[in-house]
């Protein structure tokens, strides 16, 4: 059976949604082993972020080759940008 009663009255609870004094005693054991380990989850995953961001942020490009842009395609792409010559 749940926490809550057959007649809707929630045990762990006080009238005003609050959690009762012995839901609080209950619950105090764990509450450091829970902050604890919700910093160690969160330094796991900022440790992996910082990593994947060091890691491709230097990637270098300058070798892979650029295929040639048809002649074609750059008079159409100068029109669009309206003659700009950066291609």
């Amino acid at each position: 059976m749940s926490s809550q009663l057959r007649w809707g009255v929630n045990k762990y609870q006080d009238a005003s949604s609050r959690m009762s004094p012995a839901l609080l005693r209950a619950r105090s054991r764990y509450t450091k082993r829970n902050v604890a380990t919700g910093i160690v989850i969160a330094g796991i995953v900022c440790g992996i972020y910082a990593y994947a961001a060091t890691a491709t942020g230097s990637d270098d490009f300058s070798d892979v080759p650029m295929p040639p842009v048809p002649e074609n395609e750059v008079e159409k792409l100068r029109r669009e940008r309206g003659g700009e010559s950066r291609i």
